[in-house]
């Protein structure tokens, strides 16, 4: 799904991911990749490319990521890359999957994924509507502060 969003170049980009994805023997998952998953009820869907974002920008604990997403209900996947962290903590990490064998069935196996929001069309972007409204009136009510405090 993921070499289906991105950009035709990715897969020159990530040789080892390629390889893993083309043969089903192969158990050991790119170490500089990681899967997240997460539940979604949305009504809306989301798929992106390899994108990039900075959290705290200028307040010295700032970090990038790098990650591709994908959300459809029931299910969102999030691929990071270059060993940067997933863009939501809550996002669990089923990266390890990797170590089953193609035909390997296993029962027990249970995991809990967190339920995330998907409203505006921006990966990595988990807001509910309700934050989402929330965050554009405060942006605008700053803005005509901005605009009325100006000569």
């Amino acid at each position: 799904m993921f070499f289906s969003v991105n950009n035709p170049r990715f897969q020159e980009a990530q040789p080892d991911l390629v390889r893993f994805v083309l043969n089903r023997e192969v158990r050991q998952f790119p170490p500089d990749v990681q899967i997240y998953a997460f539940y979604t009820l949305s009504n809306r869907m989301r798929s992106s490319g390899a994108s990039g974002a900075i959290q705290g920008l200028g307040s010295g604990n700032s970090r990038l990521h790098v990650f591709s997403e994908i959300a459809f209900a029931p299910f969102g996947f999030v691929m990071t890359l270059g060993d940067t962290p997933a863009p939501q903590r809550d996002l669990v990490d089923i990266s390890g999957f990797a170590q089953y064998g193609y035909r390997d069935w296993r029962t027990g196996i249970s995991i809990k994924l967190p339920v995330m929001p998907i409203y505006t069309g921006f990966p990595g972007d988990y807001r509910t509507r309700g934050q989402t409204l929330a965050d554009y009136a405060a942006n605008k009510a700053y803005e005509a502060t901005l605009k009325s405090t100006s000569p």
